[in-house]
């Protein structure tokens, strides 16, 4: 079951959720205009972390280039690889960064337990915000 919107009721400045479920004293809001501006917004947000999580695997990426453990080719290699991935991470698509992980074959450091380390992430996040 998908996440909706639901608006306090009779409140003058209205709280608004993001919840699976309507809470006691919420209704769902079914107006476009409203809906279209809030899954904006969502999409804002889904953006920023997406960026959040690349770029902390890019941090580690790059130190463990620093520290010896993979080559600079290595990293080179591996961003060529996951490239569709990383944009869609980037760009806040969350559901198609899942199904982009879980169709791409294993190449050179890109290996199962970073395949599967990446699409657990993915998974929860997805849990936990859609």
């Amino acid at each position: 079951m998908a996440r909706k919107f639901y608006i306090e009721d009779n409140e003058a400045i209205p709280s608004i959720v993001f919840d699976l479920n309507a809470p006691l004293g919420f209704t769902e809001i079914i107006d476009a205009n409203k809906l279209k501006e809030l899954y904006k917004n969502k999409y804002n947000e889904r953006t920023k972390d997406g960026q959040e999580y690349y770029n902390s695997f890019r941090t580690d990426l790059y130190l463990d280039i620093v520290n010896g453990s993979i080559t600079e080719t290595d990293a080179f290699l591996l961003e060529q690889h996951i490239k569709q991935l990383s944009d869609n991470l980037m760009t806040g698509n969350w559901l198609t960064a899942q199904n982009t992980n879980q169709n791409l074959t294993l190449s050179g450091i890109y290996d199962q337990a970073m395949k599967d380390e990446i699409q657990n992430y993915i998974d929860t996040y997805i849990t936990n915000n859609y």
